[in-house]
């Protein structure tokens, strides 16, 4: 393949709500520019993007992958995105990749939320935004319903380049605005081009008004001589659509279909004409430190790679994708500035979903990929020298939902470790920790749906079959009222020497937040002071425990006041089983209570949703704290107990059409309802300790 320069190089990056025809208009600019030699499809299993057998069986896109071509003399690359929040960190992290952003939207469904999203984030990421919209072939196709829709969703900044030739079963190509030429396909998927059809003459005039005075807008000159009722030259409308574009006050909208490549042969002239090349981009900052540090996006400059991607294939090995950001790829290796390793490689491909071809070099901008990486990982960044500093990005969005993991078969547990951390290097938004508590493996994900994609991933690529269940909630114990002088006995004679140890304790409990606190008050021998630390430690063990319902026992004080022993017989173990009897015995006796951990929520929401989360929080045993409003949403402050709350990301999704947000950190305990705690202790079934 050859090398292109970059000037000519423009990264596309696909986004926009599940279902639109993203991967579609990917197979249609691969086919469009000859990468592949037919049309892949989605419906029929044999894209080149959606390759893991999860995403053919589902027919969605569960991870971003990338696609190359050359249109004319550029080269485009590629980047598609998956639109359904479950796989959110996907799209994030390969906005770095993209340089231009297209929104798909599909003409029956319009905007929705993944559209809004679409846009919010490539606004943050600074990205230009292109509008294409899909499926104007199918049955209620509407167009300018759909643009509608779209300039209240985005802004003023929306505005048609191109207008469909028909719709439905009637649809046979666009009109371009700026060259007022049709472009019809009958013949195929490259449009022939010839006059604006004479019935639609009255529409084209109108739309084309709007975009010369939304483009007149983009250069002061050229407005006053638009207002002084100047025609603006090809040469000007190209001007301000370059401006605007970059700009982000200018958000073209492009019409076809997809499956049929149908209009996109337009989509892929406006972007190479007016698209940035990866030159123009000069939002890249390097962090050393505490400092960020503006990157100089130049050919000659040291090179700079960031890792966007990586694909684990059990054939292949890893396939780790990044995006030259500087510079071009040393011939002898690179740094990884995350790491500190030297990372050596055979030599670089590029990638069509994860087919590969080498390519010589990788120039500035350009995105490609290399094999069997050892240390290097997605969100890593790649540079000439170790000193570099890594690449600054948009935060990746938090777990909001876990699920405790265990393998099916026994003995696997090590088994089930390994392959999560494989799987971890291929999807950022999963992650896996061990709670020291309940010994459980803990998989975090951004929603049911990913977590249930990641077991079968699993299962597949590792033969690693896992069980979920929701996380055993770290209830604790504690006791409202006090007992003094309760008896821990032990006593055992087996024929030879015996075991002997009896202590007197008075227990207490303490503010919340006290922890467990043991005074020693033993005046006169009646304990010898070896065996006082063996009767604190058999307490701390019965208490770390659980007495009820087998939960860690906390905000306590003991006081140690009296006990007995004997010369032959008593022994450190023998006080410490007197110890955790009499810990157990006086705890039963202080009217033992369960604390649930109560968690602060921060819930971001659309105003008409407000309503029916202020009840469902409610109806989860929890409280509002207060609501505000942050630019088109509401935030709501809430506090709910995590036992209510450990699938509030699924739920919340549910009642808000996946509009909705939160946040989740542990703010305090407080005391589980009588009946609630009841059915805990009766469920519970603690480990009695052996005489």
């Amino acid at each position: 393949m050859k090398i292109h320069d970059p000037a000519q190089i423009r990264n596309i990056g696909l986004y926009g709500h599940q279902g639109t025809g993203k991967t579609s208009l990917a197979e249609a600019i691969m086919y469009l520019c000859k990468t592949t030699t037919r049309l892949g499809s989605v419906a029929e299993g044999n894209s080149n993007f959606d390759f893991e057998p999860e995403e053919i069986r589902r027919k969605a896109s569960l991870s971003t992958a990338v696609g190359y071509g050359e249109w004319g003399k550029h080269l485009l690359n590629v980047v598609d995105a998956p639109g359904d929040s479950n796989f959110a960190a996907e799209a994030v992290m390969s906005v770095v990749a993209a340089d231009i952003g297209v929104i798909v939207v599909g003409a029956v469904d319009g905007v929705q939320i993944g559209t809004t999203k679409a846009g919010d984030l490539l606004s943050e990421a600074e990205l230009p935004r292109v509008v294409f919209i899909t499926k104007m072939d199918k049955e209620r196709a509407d167009y300018d319903k759909c643009l509608a829709d779209l300039k209240a969703a985005l802004g003023s900044a929306v505005v048609p380049l191109s207008v469909p030739i028909g719709s439905e079963s009637k649809f046979k190509g666009v009109v371009d605005l700026l060259s007022l030429e049709s472009r019809t396909y009958a013949g195929g998927p490259y449009g022939e081009k010839g006059p604006v059809p004479p019935d639609m003459e009255e529409r084209v005039k109108a739309a084309r008004e709007e975009l010369v005075e939304k483009l007149a807008e983009q250069d002061d000159d050229l407005m006053m001589k638009y207002l002084d009722g100047g025609e603006l030259t090809a040469l000007d409308l190209k001007v301000c659509m370059t401006k605007g574009l970059r700009s982000g006050k200018v958000i073209p909208v492009l019409a076809g279909s997809p499956t049929t490549a149908a209009g996109v042969d337009l989509l892929l002239d406006v972007i190479a004409a007016y698209g940035p090349s990866p030159l123009e981009r000069t939002n890249f900052k390097l962090k050393k430190g505490e400092e960020e540090v503006p990157v100089s996006v130049d050919p000659i400059s040291p090179f700079i790679g960031y890792v966007f991607k990586t694909i684990v294939d059990l054939q292949t090995g890893k396939i780790t994708i990044f995006r030259v950001v500087t510079g071009t790829v040393p011939p002898d290796g690179f740094v990884n500035v995350n790491t500190g390793t030297k990372e050596r490689f055979g030599g670089l491909v590029k990638l069509l979903g994860k087919k590969t071809e080498p390519v010589s070099t990788g120039v500035c901008g350009d995105i490609v990929a290399v094999v069997k990486l050892k240390e290097t990982r997605s969100g890593h960044t790649l540079a000439a020298a170790g000193d570099a500093g890594t690449l600054v990005t948009l935060p990746l969005p938090p777990p909001c939902i876990s699920y405790a993991v265990r393998p099916k078969s026994q003995g696997d547990e090590d088994k089930v470790s390994a392959a999560v951390q494989r799987l971890v290097e291929e999807d950022v938004g999963l992650s896996m920790t061990r709670d020291d508590e309940s010994k459980e493996f803990l998989l975090h994900g951004l929603g049911q749906s990913h977590l249930q994609a990641a077991a079968e991933k699993l299962k597949r690529k590792f033969g690693v079959d896992i069980e979920m269940k929701l996380p055993r909630i770290p209830y604790r114990e504690t006791i409202r009222g006090s007992a003094k002088m309760v008896e821990g006995k032990h006593k055992k004679q087996t024929g030879g020497r015996g075991q002997f140890g009896v202590c007197y304790i008075d227990m207490e409990p303490l503010p919340r937040g006290g922890g467990f606190e043991f005074e020693d008050a033993i005046f006169g021998g009646a304990i010898p002071r070896q065996f006082i630390p063996a009767v604190e430690k058999g307490m701390r063990d019965a208490a770390a425990k659980g007495v009820v319902a087998g939960y860690p026992v906390v905000d306590i004080k003991i006081r140690l006041v009296d006990g007995k022993y004997h010369d032959v017989d008593s022994d450190s173990r023998s006080f410490e089983l007197a110890g955790s009897k009499g810990f157990k015995a006086a705890f039963k006796q202080c009217r033992p209570v369960i604390l649930e951990p109560i968690m602060n929520l921060t819930i971001m929401i659309p105003e008409e949703s407000l309503g029916d989360i202020m009840g469902d929080i409610s109806s989860r045993r929890g409280r509002i704290l207060g609501t505000e409003t942050v630019g088109k949403m509401t935030v709501v402050k809430a506090q709910a107990p995590l036992s209510e709350v450990q699938t509030y990301a699924t739920d919340l999704r549910s009642m808000t059409s996946d509009r909705g947000s939160f946040t989740m950190e542990h703010s305090h305990y407080e005391e589980l309802p009588p009946q609630l705690a009841e059915k805990l202790m009766a469920e519970a079934r603690p480990e009695e300790e052996e005489d």
